[in-house]
């Protein structure tokens, strides 16, 4: 079977959204013999080094005309097309309608491939005084368009697919995302870990400064006993001292090392939000390295299968008296929670979906 798949960016482009499309393709080909070509067509573009992995095309221009054209050139050569669908990156102000009625346009041609959406995002929000809360309305018409043209969708939070299924009246396929820095097959045990806690510098929702952050952080190190506070990335150093535990700053880290990094250690702290886990490859990271994750948020209540002191904790929770085995346990229960939806798992679900038509 071969599929088109159609995403901002591509590899080496740092992109969330092009790493999840090229690990899965990868695992669409080796476990069920689906073989992926890329059609790079965002507003920006890193043109590739050397012979890549899979085919790449750029589409020549973001206009409705060209995407049609590229697909009735080729409406032979794929059996599906998969749409990586996250409105930014189509379109500046998150309103892609050249893409929408391309998609439409492709949904009435005879004898075309199947069409899959990925909503990896929605619509954005925000106060009056925002651009985002008055280009909101168009921005849910293109949704609507591109989910009303699609033979199945899918996405990585329940919030989403209900809004999802609302609008297009049928089935959302929903899983979070999988992590894009590995998934260990044996996680080391807590006391082969070492004491230490794993932060990213970046995907910081809570509003604060890197410097609070970490200074929570740190708290919750001498909270647990852990020695150093391990900071990747980030916008600059985080100037805070705290005796008794160490801040190693490692700027950005190659995946591999980033990888190596948290396997190491037990423990994490994130500020993302945690009613939008399910699309966070930080948080999924975390989940596939068995780490025990500490979040913030307004409300211990989560979305998406989870729950506070059973598959992370949160903050408030901090002051109870965790045991070694009960944490180890949690860190556990979070990559399990995990595994449902693992590249593997979501592979499967994918060939499904484009196997079904």
């Amino acid at each position: 079977m071969k599929i088109l798949q159609i995403l901002p960016r591509v590899p080496p482009a740092v992109c969330g959204i092009g790493d999840y499309g090229w690990l899965l393709a990868r695992e669409l080909r080796e476990a069920h013999d689906i073989h992926s070509t890329f059609l790079a067509a965002g507003t920006s573009w890193t043109p590739p080094e050397g012979q890549t992995e899979f085919p790449v095309h750029r589409l020549p221009e973001r206009t409705t005309e060209a995407l049609v054209a590229f697909m009735e050139t080729r409406r032979n050569d794929f059996d599906a097309v998969v749409l990586h669908l996250s409105p930014y990156g189509y379109q500046k102000r998150g309103v892609p309608f050249w893409l929408a009625r391309a998609w439409r346009q492709l949904a009435q041609l005879p004898d075309r491939p199947r069409l899959l959406t990925m909503f990896h995002e929605l619509y954005a929000s925000g106060p009056v005084a925002s651009s985002a809360f008055w280009l909101q309305p168009l921005q849910k018409q293109v949704l609507r368009t591109v989910a009303r043209a699609s033979d199945a969708l899918r996405t990585n939070r329940q919030a989403y697919a209900e809004w999802l299924e609302k609008a297009a009246g049928s089935k959302v396929t929903t899983m979070p995302v999988f992590s894009t820095l590995g998934e260990p097959k044996v996680l080391p045990s807590w006391a082969e870990r070492e004491p230490a806690m794993a932060m990213f510098g970046w995907g910081i929702h809570s509003g604060e400064s890197l410097e609070e952050l970490t200074r929570k952080a740190l708290a919750c190190c001498r909270r647990f006993g852990l020695q150093r506070l391990h900071l990747i990335g980030g916008q600059g150093p985080a100037d805070v001292e705290t005796p008794g535990v160490d801040i190693v700053r490692h700027g950005f880290l190659e995946a591999a090392n980033m990888a190596r990094l948290l396997t190491s250690c037990r423990m994490a702290y994130t500020a993302y939000s945690p009613l939008h886990f399910g699309k966070s490859t930080l948080v999924a990271a975390f989940a596939a390295h068995g780490l025990l994750l500490i979040t913030q948020g307004a409300s211990p209540v989560l979305p998406d299968g989870l729950e506070h002191g059973r598959h992370v904790l949160h903050e408030s929770l901090l002051d109870a008296a965790w045991g070694q085995e009960w944490l180890e346990t949690i860190g556990h229960a979070l990559r399990q929670w995990y595994d449902e939806h693992s590249l593997a798992r979501t592979a499967m679900s994918y060939a499904d979906q484009l196997k079904s038509g």
